[in-house]
């Protein structure tokens, strides 16, 4: 009977082990992610002369001493400042002198350095959208990637056979219902500094209306 009642059970557990409330537990739960953890937030303080709050950590992370600093929009680490020049944004994303600021979180990986933040002025659906910057130390100096923005986390950043892959998020619709019924992220590796889709798919539903926070894995992804 135990036997029974164990292989009636067992569907039920498999779906609910597909089963999200938000998309940072979905993404910890991949395989060859390369941020873990919450990450560390940049703090406010503010130096005798300053027009503007700076924000700003330092500590030990990926067994090293790092230094970032946020003031006016800049992002400096290590006393080295991010020229914008050198930052590549997704195609549809646009690098804003208001991307950082107040609840700047940061990441930390032997290589790579990661932050994100939902600007204060996001209101609405808008705060489904996180400005993601994925840095990487070169010898011309730092470079930066401006990541998709729809659901973005710096901990959806997976490094797989030595590359880094990252993924768009879409909303999904069923024919003649107006609300999104999921979400379909679309794959992308990074490839001498270009974003280039790998052919690789997954989708998610939504599974409370109105809900785009709980949803369920459809299955394995698509190539």
């Amino acid at each position: 009977m135990k036997y029974l009642c164990a292989l009636l059970m067992a569907p039920a557990l498999a779906h609910a082990a597909t089963t999200f409330d938000g998309y940072e537990a979905f993404y910890a739960s991949q395989p060859d992610t390369l941020f873990h953890g919450d990450g560390v937030e940049l703090r406010p303080y503010a130096m005798e002369g300053d027009d503007e709050m700076r924000y700003g950590w330092q500590g030990v992370a990926a067994g090293r001493r790092q230094a970032l600093e946020v003031r006016d929009g800049v992002l400096t680490i290590k006393g080295r400042v991010l020229k914008r020049r050198r930052i590549h944004p997704f195609p549809g994303e646009a690098v804003g002198e208001a991307d950082l600021g107040t609840g700047t979180v940061a990441y930390f990986s032997p290589g790579w350095t990661c932050v994100e933040n939902t600007p204060s002025s996001a209101s609405g659906s808008a705060v489904r959208h996180r400005v993601v910057y994925l840095i990487q130390r070169g010898v011309k100096g730092y470079e930066a990637w401006r990541l998709p923005s729809l659901f973005a986390h710096c901990t959806s950043v997976r490094m797989k056979n030595q590359r880094i892959l990252v993924q768009e998020a879409s909303y999904r619709y069923v024919e003649g219902k107006d609300e999104a019924a999921g979400v379909t992220f679309t794959e992308f590796a990074l490839l001498k500094g270009k974003f280039a889709p790998t052919g690789v798919r997954r989708s998610i539903t939504f599974v409370e209306p109105g809900n785009v926070y709980k949803f369920s894995v459809d299955g394995e992804a698509d190539r």
